[in-house]
């Protein structure tokens, strides 16, 4: 197989994901989804309908994959990360992995501001919602959590506060949506914050004063077994394999979701996008799984390519491109 051919359905596979990965986000960003979110997983919300959420705790317009998490970094617009444009209710923006000039830079998948009413200086927090393809990465996913909360706090300096008004900092929510999780970690939410310890003494002090962050970890499974109307929902929205009018029907006739004309596009560019992501890796896997037989035989029976390719009865039709993947094995070998 060329290396040019192999490169280009890299970037095929490559490029499928990052429109995968901007559609979902662009369905999470629809305000009645973020009220959801609010509803079920955020405490000061909880009185409230998600109705009452969506047209009056939602400050503005969230913003998608604008504004950047690293102090040393810009934002992509210069509103202070608050998109100006929305489509049928939905929040327009542009997807993290774009090729661009600042490629390489980590900006928030979406972001908003949200008042919490009830009292009588309404509670007004920060709130960050990322998604994962899966829990499988290098490194704790909770710690990049609690980072991405951190700077939440520390960029409100000169901002929210200025000089040593540390009074109006703003509490900050960061949560995360992980879609493709291990089965102990399947239709969980998990919330991570900060509390007091009396080691000596009995001080308290103000609850506000230092519950200051809050990290929530959703993982999603399976809506068959979801047992809160959250994971329901993700699992629902998020899912690759059910059809857009599958969809349509269940956020309707259970969440009272009407799918506008922006949230069915999304939801059809998901779907075949993720079928041609599965297509694409179980290939790949076919191939590897037909490369590594075809090298053993060769190794453990001393068979040449052409006998062992014979031996595993591989299709006429794939030999060609087999007999020059094991050229370019054995090569580097």
């Amino acid at each position: 197989m060329e290396i040019q051919s192999v490169i280009a359905r890299t970037i095929e596979t490559t490029g499928r994901e990052a429109q995968y990965d901007a559609s979902v986000k662009r369905l999470l960003s629809e305000k009645i989804i973020l009220a959801w979110i609010l509803k079920e997983c955020v405490d000061e919300f909880e009185p409230y309908s998600v109705q009452q959420i969506m047209k009056d705790c939602i400050v503005g317009e969230p913003s998608v994959s604008v504004t950047a998490v690293d102090q040393d970094e810009t934002d992509r617009t210069e509103n202070d990360g608050y998109a100006d444009e929305t489509v049928d209710g939905r929040v327009a923006g542009t997807n993290t992995e774009d090729n661009s000039a600042r490629e390489g830079r980590v900006y928030y998948d979406i972001r908003f501001l949200a008042v919490a009413p009830g009292t009588k200086d309404p509670v007004q927090l920060i709130i960050n919602v990322e998604t994962q393809k899966s829990d499988k990465t290098s490194y704790p996913l909770i710690k990049r959590a609690i980072y991405y909360g951190s700077r939440m706090i520390s960029a409100q300096k000169n901002t929210v506060f200025v000089n040593s008004h540390y009074e109006k900092i703003r509490k900050v929510y960061s949560i995360w949506i992980q879609m493709n999780v291990g089965k102990e970690k399947a239709n969980t939410i998990t919330e991570y914050s900060m509390s007091e310890k009396n080691i000596v003494g009995a001080v308290k002090e103000k609850e506000s004063h230092y519950d200051l962050m809050t990290v929530i970890m959703i993982g999603l499974g399976s809506e068959q077994t979801a047992d809160r109307p959250i994971l329901r929902l993700l699992d629902v929205l998020l899912s690759a394999e059910t059809k857009p009018d599958m969809k349509k029907a269940i956020l309707e006739r259970d969440f009272d979701i009407p799918m506008t004309s922006a949230m069915s596009e999304e939801a059809n560019i998901m779907c075949n996008l993720g079928e041609g992501i599965y297509e694409q890796a179980y290939e790949q896997a076919t191939q590897k799984a037909r490369l590594e037989a075809v090298l053993n035989l060769m190794k453990s029976l001393n068979f040449s390519a052409e006998e062992a390719i014979s031996a595993l009865a591989i299709p006429e039709e794939e030999r060609q491109s087999l007999l020059e993947r094991i050229e370019e094995e054995l090569a580097v070998k």
